[in-house]
């Protein structure tokens, strides 16, 4: 026994020196060493792990980047860069980084490349391959076969904006999120939830709010997750059951397109479940692009919608000159005519500009003997971050960039395009880039249209509409309270 309990120690230690010694070859690896950063960071990812479970992680990364510079290194195999030079490189048509394996944990159900949905796909034959089946549906032409559905939910939704805050106040927030639900799960799934109708949210939307959180506990801090996964949580039961419900809930969108008759407006997926059986992903993959759907478009255009309202309510000579613009407009709008209206379209613009919905990192893999930006040596298991929030607050780029500015989008610059990052890099950008334009103006027109006076609530402050962010950005409050000057 005292020869064993002796091994066991002798083993224990060896073991701990091993982990010691790979700590400090990673620590002062001489590439690494030479980016600057907080000098915790070079040993551990606590800190940032941190900031990503307090909702934090976007503004923590952008008060080392004002502290530090272009190149900071956030953790010790971590790199986040605001150097314009540098994203182009990372981001650029034919690149050789690639997705960063965060991402293949970041969707409700973690697979590989030959499972996952196009947003996990790190290898880029397969993700080119997936992304233009999706581009095929979602082509500006494709999108217009839903306007009647879009326009009808847009209609509902702000007429019971409108009855809320006639009696008092109305949650954008909350009819947003009801609205951009029912829009998704119309073009992906066939039907609508009929949240806005029913004015209540679908199991599935509370299981996609929960998700998120847990899904960034799974990510960051696995062992916490195995812990808790199966434990049931007061009012939100056991974290496994939400993952499990979402291959229920994503069968309805393979038997849907099915279903659908030729001619009629398909869904998000009929390039993937073509008509003539000739079907080459399997029906699991076609669920998970389902969930992750719902997931990525419902919350980042409600998020986009809600602030766009409270950044225009904020300031009345904004809301009096957008307001008078689509006086202009026809009685019913159609989608070029509102393209066409300057004003509307700054205003959407500087809105995903200060309040990009995922203004979070991009993580990226850095290929074998990377020299980023002609200026730090990369080595080859390195991961390299771009985030979205600090490229729209470049001051030599956007003076003043914390002030919300429509009329800077008036005259644009190439540095302006360049640096406007909302809907990712080059080589993977969003594919609900035309579903979400569509849903931002009409809703945007017929809000203003339908509320000339609004005001913002005395419950809707500055304090309670700072952002957390967990992939995708929140008001701290959780509401955003309007109501109807007399």
């Amino acid at each position: 026994m005292e020869v064993l309990s002796q091994a066991s120690f002798t083993g224990i230690a060896l073991a701990l020196l091993a982990y010691t010694i790979s700590i400090l070859r990673v620590a002062f690896h001489p590439d690494l060493r030479k980016i600057p950063g907080p000098f915790l960071s070079r040993f551990t990812l606590l800190p940032l792990k941190y900031h990503v479970l307090s909702g934090q992680r976007t503004k923590y990364i952008h008060g080392l980047h004002q502290k530090y510079g272009p190149y900071v290194r956030i953790a010790p195999s971590e790199i986040s860069t605001s150097s314009i030079e540098a994203h182009r490189q990372i981001h650029r048509i034919g690149t050789e980084f690639i997705k960063a394996p965060w991402y293949q944990g970041q969707t409700p159900t973690q697979y590989d490349d030959n499972t996952c949905g196009v947003f996990g796909l790190r290898n880029q034959k397969v993700a080119a391959a997936r992304r233009r089946l999706f581009q095929q549906a979602g082509t500006k032409a494709a999108v217009l076969q839903w306007k009647p559905v879009v326009t009808g939910l847009v209609k509902l939704a702000i007429g019971k904006i409108k009855r809320d805050a006639s009696q008092g106040t109305a949650d954008v927030a909350k009819w947003f999120s009801l609205l951009t639900s029912d829009v998704l799960s119309s073009l992906a799934f066939g039907e609508p939830f009929r949240m806005v109708e029913n004015e209540t949210k679908t199991q599935l939307i509370h299981d996609i709010e929960q998700s998120m959180i847990f899904i960034g506990v799974r990510q960051e801090l696995p062992w916490l997750w195995y812990l808790i996964m199966y434990l049931p949580i007061p009012s939100i039961g056991r974290p496994n059951d939400i993952f499990k419900r979402f291959d229920v809930y994503s069968e309805t969108a393979v038997r849907n397109t099915r279903a659908a008759k030729p001619g009629s407006a398909r869904t998000l997926f009929s390039k993937m479940v073509p008509e003539d059986g000739s079907q080459k992903i399997p029906d699991s993959v076609v669920r998970d692009e389902s969930s992750n759907i719902i997931v990525a478009g419902s919350d980042t255009t409600a998020t986009a919608l809600t602030y766009l309202v409270y950044s225009v309510l904020k300031h009345p000579e904004i809301q009096q000159k957008l307001t008078a613009e689509l006086e202009t407009c026809s009685a019913d709008p159609n989608w070029e005519e509102l393209e066409a209206k300057p004003y509307i379209n700054n205003v959407i613009t500087e809105t995903l500009r200060l309040y990009a919905p995922v203004p979070a990192s991009l993580p990226r893999v850095a290929p074998q003997g990377t020299v980023l930006g002609g200026k730090y040596a990369i080595p080859g298991f390195a991961v390299v971050d771009t985030q979205a929030y600090t490229f729209h607050r470049d001051a030599k780029v956007f003076p003043d960039p914390e002030r919300f500015d429509p009329d800077r989008w008036t005259n644009v610059t190439t540095e302006m395009r360049e640096h406007f990052q909302t809907f990712g890099g080059a080589i993977r950008t969003c594919l609900g880039q035309n579903v979400a334009r569509m849903e931002l103006l009409h809703a945007t027109s017929l809000f203003f249209h339908e509320l000339p006076n609004a005001r913002l609530a005395p419950t809707t402050t500055d304090s309670s509409m700072d952002i957390i962010d967990y992939f995708v950005i929140k008001p701290k409050s959780g509401k955003c309270e309007i109501t109807l000057a007399a």
